[in-house]
């Protein structure tokens, strides 16, 4: 049995944690914040998140917390009309052998913190911020901001975008800036006006920006993301209050729906869209990285965090198979990182596409429209087909 630590107690952190007590390790989770906490709203599950979360075993604790949306309608923020549609009904369950569901960032968190305590081989540290590390006589040596330092067999980096671990190991530029700013609001669902979707996932298309909607815990609370063309500049926060008055100007002219969706939150949160250009390199030696840390991508394929618990199922294997953790580590390296780097590469087209205007909008549309229905099952299968 190896000791491992793993830097970061988010999604992914706590999911590597589990992955690693499930192939027989003990493991030592390294939080910066004073709790575990998850800022952010919604996040969409489709089939192959939901097959992570069961080999993982969270999937029981979350699911009394997911809505299933019956469909996610494509429309145009200008008319309201529907553009596309993918049903998410019977058709598409028997097709990929799996439910989708949307949930609240905070229920998925909770889910992952409550199966990880039910291992006895994981311990929790809060308040521990990751500085750097050093690898010494076959083992490593975790700094923290406090003075700390902390050995273990190796170090799983989940610390995200502004990954420390990463910084040392790639020494990397800044994540790269999509030139959209997201903006995020939860109310509860009594608030959303009358005529407002309740039962599926909406995306609005719109020049220059996109709307995103649906209910989350369980249907009680109702989440919105826009993302719209908007600099972010040099403000290294990584979200920051605001009254979304672009969000709300980018949208003066759309549907009747849509702007009521809008004008429904009182506060909203901002952040800057960023990612990393894919690497082909996540780590050395007995360091590796994680989600966020290790491929950073864009929203728009709704798969963030999903691709952080699939990397944690092929981390497991992988980990349970070899006893050699740096050859544990490259092994799912090499398995995830073609995959990651297409789910960068496309949620980057999605975020021009998403935002055209004039004759690219156009065919956008067409496209859709071509691809919509049971059509569209094709082009998710390589996203959806995944399996442990």
């Amino acid at each position: 049995m190896a000791s491992l630590i793993v830097a970061g107690g988010g999604i992914a952190g706590l999911a590597a944690a589990k992955a690693a007590a499930l192939a027989g390790h003990e493991v030592m989770v390294l939080e910066q914040a004073r709790n575990f906490t998850e800022l952010g709203a919604g996040i969409q599950i489709g089939p192959n998140g939901r097959r992570a979360l069961e080999e993982l075993d969270a999937w029981d604790w979350l699911r009394l917390h997911v809505f299933h949306p019956q469909a996610i309608r494509i429309r145009h923020g200008g008319s309201g009309r529907d553009i596309g549609r993918v049903p998410l009904g019977e058709g598409f369950r028997r097709r990929f052998r799996g439910t989708y569901q949307v949930v609240h960032r905070a229920d998925l968190l909770a889910a992952l913190l409550a199966t990880v305590e039910e291992e006895p081989a994981v311990s929790l540290k809060t308040s521990a911020r990751v500085t750097g590390f050093r690898e010494q006589d076959g083992r490593v040596t975790v700094l923290l901001e406090d003075g700390t330092e902390l050995r273990g067999d190796a170090l799983i980096g989940a610390d995200g975008i502004r990954s420390r671990v990463r910084a040392q190991l790639l020494g990397d530029r800044p994540p790269r800036l999509s030139g959209h700013v997201l903006y995020r609001a939860l109310v509860e669902r009594e608030e959303v006006p009358a005529g407002v979707d309740m039962e599926n996932v909406n995306l609005w298309l719109n020049a220059r920006g996109h709307v995103v909607h649906y209910p989350v815990k369980g249907g009680t609370m109702f989440n919105i993301v826009a993302s719209v063309n908007e600099p972010w500049g040099d403000n290294d926060t990584w979200g920051e209050p605001s009254d979304a008055a672009v969000v709300k100007q980018v949208f003066a002219n759309a549907a009747d729906e849509v702007r009521a969706v809008l004008n429904t939150p009182r506060s909203w949160m901002r952040w800057g869209g960023a990612d990393r250009e894919p690497v082909s390199t996540w780590g050395r030696g007995l360091v590796t990285l994680i989600g966020d840390a290790a491929h950073p991508t864009l929203p728009y394929l709704a798969s963030g965090a999903v691709m952080a618990l699939e990397d944690a199922v092929v981390l497991m294997r992988h980990l349970a198979q070899e006893k050699d953790l740096a050859r544990a580590f490259r092994s799912y390296e090499r398995e995830r990182q073609p995959r990651t780097a297409r789910i960068v590469n496309s949620s980057y087209k999605l975020s021009r596409i998403y935002h055209a205007t004039g004759l690219m909008a156009a065919g956008r549309d067409v496209f859709i429209r071509l691809t919509s229905g049971p059509a569209s099952f094709d082009r998710m299968a390589w996203l959806y087909d995944w399996r442990p």
